[in-house]
């Protein structure tokens, strides 16, 4: 009985992961386009779903534990789906846990690279702008060209943007 509990909670998960995927890659065009207003509701939407995504994992190591100590391995606290794979006689169960592992595990790598993907674009989108800010910030008497050494204004930088010399 705990075992299906267990599979229940796992497609839960499975279903979470596929809505953050969703969202991940729905992000990307407006990370591109700096669409910031619907941005913000994506991170809205992800920031449940990872809430609710902790909540099952955490509900899913308890159900572990349980189906463990229940079997007599009471040492046993990592929860790991594989090792529940191994442990499981039923063989209805252990294929229905395979699949949902192996669902599991390309649904996080997929995410985790599409995470990637738009950490990368963010921390470009920043150097962009950091970028941007040094050209309007920069100092308009900076050594940008060469400048002759005779010429009028050498070695000579104005210290505010008004000249008070009058």
């Amino acid at each position: 009985m705990i075992v299906e509990t267990i599979i229940a909670t796992l497609e839960q998960q499975a279903g979470v992961y596929r809505e953050l995927l969703a969202l991940a890659n729905e992000k990307t065009p407006y990370l591109v386009h700096n669409q910031v207003e619907k941005l913000n509701a994506i991170l809205q939407k992800e920031r449940k779903l990872l809430k609710m995504a902790e909540e099952l994992e955490q509900q899913r190591m308890r159900f572990s534990g349980q189906y463990f100590s229940g079997i007599g391995m009471l040492r046993y606290k990592g929860g790991k789906i594989s090792e529940m794979i191994r442990t499981v006689t039923a063989s209805q169960d252990k294929k229905k846990l395979t699949e949902l592992h192996e669902e599991l595990t390309a649904l996080l790598d997929e995410l985790q690279k599409v995470s990637q993907l738009n950490q990368q674009l963010i921390e470009q989108s920043l150097k962009f702008i950091d970028y941007s800010i040094d050209l309007l910030v920069e100092d308009p008497n900076g050594d940008v060209t060469y400048q002759h050494p005779l010429s009028p204004g050498y070695g000579n930088p104005r210290n505010g943007l008004f000249d008070t010399r009058g």
